[in-house]
């Protein structure tokens, strides 16, 4: 899976919800309120991978209503690759219908049998630690955690989860690729350097879990395909150094455990590679709220907006505000009202900030 946006976003404390879909005749093992890890399973199914149609009738060359007479398997049989299901003799030769497959015979109707490959378990873990909020049987169950959330700009793979290891100090331009050792390994790496393919290479050897760097050149696309791994951009295709606020945040969290999701499109939002960091501790989610990026903000302050479509812009902070309000990803954040140069007032994330003083 891969998609492309123009910058990252950031938004240093959310309420982060994910909607886990079910398969057809799965069973919860969680219920509504339950707090869960990741990766705790959240429900199981007994799944068929394969379904068979054999029209017994027509191979045999009898009417639809007469083939119970030639059936040495019935309903609800089970079968093996190569049993024999029905038989008929015709003249001098012998018309024999066998199974297809291993499973079992699940209708009968019309002179046709419907027969089910054998299933097999099915489970459906937890993308992220949390809160279970919702429980719609057969179709979701749904997850709420609070925590910081980057809404990264490109992203290959799908989902993954794991200990986060910055392996750079600041962004640059140069990428040592020859820096792993064993603490990488089933890790998520994260470097404020473009990947090359040397870097990648040593992440493959090293067996690593996931990789967060600051860009690449499109020319290494077709590397990623052999990679059983997810890769997250921050900042894009091309040559570019990590954003500082991005390479802080990530250092803050270094050590601890994270999501690296790349993942598909679905029914439940409209997503975009993300990082996600759940804040375990309320202490941890106060401090973030009141502190964001350990800024000290009052009104009156000269700040840059970072967020579409004021990207860039310079304005003076009118308000302080308390409450979290619902942004248009539908995240809920607390920020500031912000004054543009052409006097339109902006509500502004604190994590969308940077702070001119």
């Amino acid at each position: 899976m891969t998609s492309l946006y123009a910058h990252a976003q950031i938004t240093a404390l959310a309420t982060i919800k994910r909607a886990h879909k079910l398969p057809r005749g799965s069973m919860p093992r969680v219920l509504a309120g339950q707090n869960v890890k990741a990766n705790e399973v959240l429900a199981v199914a007994e799944v068929a991978h394969e379904h068979r149609i054999l029209n017994i009738a027509q191979t045999l060359g009898v009417e639809p209503r007469r083939i119970i007479s030639f059936l040495v398997k019935r309903e609800g049989d089970t079968v093996s690759a190569g049993d024999l299901i029905a038989a008929r003799r015709k003249f001098l030769r012998k018309i024999r219908v066998t199974s297809p497959i291993d499973g079992s015979i699940i209708h009968i109707e019309e002179g046709q049998m419907l027969i089910e490959g054998k299933r097999t378990r099915l489970e459906v873990e937890a993308t992220i630690p949390g809160k279970v909020v919702n429980i719609e049987s057969e179709k979701y169950i749904e997850i709420e955690t609070t925590g910081a959330l980057l809404q990264i700009a490109w992203g290959y793979g799908d989902f993954v989860w794991g200990t986060l290891k910055v392996m750079d100090g600041d962004p640059s331009l140069n990428t040592n690729a020859d820096r792993f050792n064993i603490d990488h390994r089933g890790a998520i790496v994260a470097i404020g350097s473009p990947l090359t393919e040397e870097f990648l290479a040593n992440a493959i050897e090293t067996r690593v879990r996931g990789v967060i760097a600051s860009s690449m050149r499109a020319s290494l696309i077709p590397k990623l395909e052999e990679v059983d791994f997810p890769v997250g951009l921050t900042q894009g295709f091309g040559q570019l150094p990590m954003s500082d606020r991005i390479m802080n945040l990530l250092k803050t969290y270094n050590g601890r455990e994270i999501a690296l999701d790349i993942g598909d499109h679905d029914d439940w939002r409209n997503k975009r590679p993300e990082i996600i960091i759940p804040l375990v501790s309320s202490q941890e989610q106060i401090a973030m709220a009141e502190h964001p990026g350990k800024l000290q903000l009052a009104k009156g302050q000269k700040v840059r907006i970072m967020q579409t479509p004021y990207w860039g812009e310079i304005g003076t902070i009118t308000e302080i505000i308390g409450e979290p309000r619902q942004l248009v990803s539908g995240l809920w954040s607390k920020g500031v009202n912000v004054e543009t140069t052409d006097g339109a007032i902006v509500f502004v994330p604190f994590a969308n900030l940077e702070h001119l003083g």
